[in-house]
């Protein structure tokens, strides 16, 4: 009687003591919700960022970003319907919080501290997708793909992810680094006093999202063709932008110039003993190969253990020189001197494990004017994609096999009227027609030794020692020569561009 007394009475108090332990886990539970809730307020009442305000060393409030899990099929039908989640990244506090929302408005989530978080992978078929590898136990991981409102919110969430990686790892070497590639024709005017909105990415096309604009990248990377700034005036004003906009002061590792056409890399202090065998080189694809107004210019090296290329081109224009930009690429491709010395036998595509190719490719639309001009008013820009003469080139697997172009979401850029984005130069007089064609012999040879001198002028005596000894035969290059290349060689007076540009014409013709 006694024992069975004293069994009722250990009973009670074990059945009052897990009572309390789940008050008091409820209590935990609402403390928790209460303090997420209360950072996610402080997030969503920071103000939005100015697109050119300065990417300043501020504690970065939470941000949070609503998903919906993304389920195969056979798991739909279970479910009923794809769930919705929330994923909260706390980068100052190191972590990231997946929120599970249920139909009776409770909510079930998981903390993953940034050590816990293993692998992003982005789908490269859905860009608003993202896979994340989580370890759930040791040696044990779990992945869940997520669907974001846009891509441009899977791409916040990707740097703000590596920036708390990065943040708070304990490792000596970072496993993520991030890369900003800018490419920008100038146009052989002075640059604007004011870059922000470049380095910002605030153009036509596609913006970062708010939060992460304020991110500063590890690398960046300036590409620009018929830029006529010197090269240590241009390299000091890239840094003074972005130590205006980061208050970060980037290294300069590498400027390769070609003519107007160059290439800067810019990187972070902490990351110059990171970064070895730097490699730069430059290809000529000009009149003849032999002038540099076209061509590329590259840089290479390695950071840690992975390698990196990055071409900035600027090939040869016109509308009806397909034939000419498809092999300018060939030659660039394979003339490019970067890299890994063993690995020269192979064409620089497979030298590396990231290569990144950009500049003015000077490819074009085939479609009437006016239609172009339709769908740009309209801002329909798919129609012009079908019809751009790269795509349709590289639909024929002729240039730039196995590379990856991001989405296109601007309207095309030649050419804009001098400060302008809204309008259109396109109507470009030609050298053709009798007026500018003078059939007697006299008139032919004051214009062909105009042509010769010119040569002379470009450093091509030998071509023009071929014009007067051998005639024209040896010089069928010259009818690939344009109103541009002469510009970009100098002949800058109209008259005698029209003048060069018909003899040209007139005597390869004969």
């Amino acid at each position: 009687m006694v024992s069975r007394m004293i069994q009722q009475g250990g009973d009670q108090e074990l059945e009052h003591l897990v009572t309390k332990l789940a008050i008091l886990k409820d209590l935990l539970s609402s403390i928790e919700k209460k303090a997420l809730k209360a950072l996610q307020d402080m997030s969503s009442s920071t103000p939005a960022i100015s697109p050119l305000l300065s990417i300043r060393h501020k504690a970065i409030p939470v941000q949070t970003f609503e998903v919906k899990l993304d389920v195969y099929l056979a798991d739909l039908t279970k479910i009923g319907k794809s769930q919705k989640y929330s994923l909260s990244v706390d980068v100052e506090g190191g972590k990231l919080v997946v929120m599970k929302k249920m139909k009776d408005a409770q909510e079930d989530w998981n903390t993953f501290t940034h050590d816990k978080i293993r692998q992003l992978i982005k789908s490269q078929r859905v860009q608003n997708k993202l896979g994340i590898v989580f370890e759930k136990e040791k040696d044990k991981s779990q992945r869940k793909d997520f669907i974001f409102a846009s891509a441009k919110k899977r791409e916040a969430f990707c740097q703000l992810l590596q920036l708390m990686k990065n943040k708070h790892s304990n490792q000596d070497e970072p496993d993520m680094i991030s890369i900003f590639i800018g490419s920008w024709n100038m146009g052989s005017v002075p640059s604007p006093k004011s870059m922000g909105s470049w380095i910002l990415s605030r153009g036509l096309g596609k913006t970062l999202d708010e939060m992460a604009v304020t991110i500063p990248n590890d690398i960046y990377v300036f590409g620009t063709q018929e830029n006529s700034v010197c090269d240590k005036e241009w390299v000091e004003a890239l840094r003074c932008t972005l130590k205006e906009y980061t208050e970060i002061d980037y290294k300069p590792i590498a400027v390769q110039t070609l003519w107007n056409i160059k290439i800067v890399v810019l990187v972070k202090a902490e990351h110059e003993n990171r970064i070895s065998h730097v490699g730069m080189s430059s290809v000529k694809t000009g009149i003849a190969n032999t002038l540099g107004n076209k061509g590329a210019v590259g840089v290479s090296f390695m950071f840690n253990g992975t390698s990196f290329g990055f071409v900035n081109c600027h090939l040869t224009s016109g509308n009806e020189k397909i034939h000419r930009r498809n092999q300018n690429y060939l030659d660039i491709l394979r003339q490019l001197s970067l890299g890994d010395k063993q690995l020269n036998s192979f064409d620089i595509s497979l030298r590396f494990t990231h290569l990144f190719w950009f500049g003015d490719l000077n490819y074009r639309l085939d479609m009437d004017i006016q239609e172009i001009l339709n769908y740009i008013n309209r801002k329909e820009f798919e129609p012009l994609l079908k019809v751009d003469q790269l795509n349709l080139e590289r639909e024929k697997n002729k240039v730039f096999l196995r590379f990856a172009e991001e989405e296109i979401t601007y309207p095309p850029t030649y050419r804009y009227e001098r400060g302008s984005r809204d309008t259109y130069v396109w109507q470009k007089q030609k050298a053709t027609g009798g007026m500018w064609h003078d059939e007697s012999s006299s008139s032919s040879l004051s214009v062909e030794v105009s042509v010769g001198e010119w040569l002379q002028k470009l450093g091509l005596q030998h071509y023009e020692e071929g014009l007067l000894h051998n005639g024209w035969d040896d010089l069928e290059f010259l009818s690939d020569i344009t109103e541009e290349d002469l510009e970009e060689a100098g002949v800058h007076d109209p008259a005698h561009k029209k003048i060069l540009l018909a003899s040209l014409k007139q005597q390869q013709q004969k």
